[in-house]
């Protein structure tokens, strides 16, 4: 899945896009709105403070560093003797796995403290009365929905697109 932003210009734009994404097949748990309290957002699905944070990415990042590095002093233990040690592929496991969880909890307590790049990119915007949108969608379609928006919308900035990870539940 990748993640759309879009930075739209007031209330009014934003549920009518919502409504859009809907009538398109778009479920609530796809679509993630950031507004300033002042906002008069209706019967749209707001973006939880775990959307709005770096932890997904930071998470990836965290198990595949954590894993890597766990697997490698896996392999240094396992080459090396130790004195009557035997250690084989129980051990290389073990030493993985735990390198992978450690990799992906200190990326979590990290990820959770900061910010999506691109919610903070748009705080000043959002707090002059801007919607920030954001938008799941497959691989495959980013660049369709990205030309949509823009021809229907040409008052929404369409913004960056990056990969969202973990992928919404089916």
């Amino acid at each position: 899945m990748k993640r759309i932003y879009f930075l739209l210009p007031d209330a009014p734009a934003a549920e009518q896009l919502v409504n859009e994404f809907r009538g398109r097949g778009f479920s609530d748990s796809e679509m993630h709105l950031v507004a300033s309290n002042s906002a008069k957002l209706e019967n749209v699905p707001e973006a939880d403070p775990v959307e709005q944070s770096d932890l997904g990415p930071a998470l990836k990042r965290g198990t595949a560093i954590g894993g890597t590095t766990g697997l490698l002093a896996g392999l240094v233990a396992v080459s090396i003797p130790t004195g009557g040690l035997a250690l084989g592929g129980g051990a290389l496991l073990a030493i993985t796995a735990a390198g992978t969880g450690v990799g992906t909890f200190a990326a979590a307590l990290v990820g959770a403290g900061m910010s999506d790049k691109e919610v903070a990119d748009c705080e000043q915007a959002i707090k002059n009365g801007r919607i920030l949108m954001m938008l799941d969608v497959p691989d495959d379609q980013v660049d369709e929905y990205r030309s949509l928006v823009q021809r229907q919308h040409p008052e929404v900035d369409v913004r960056d697109t990056v990969t969202k990870n973990p992928s919404p539940p089916a």
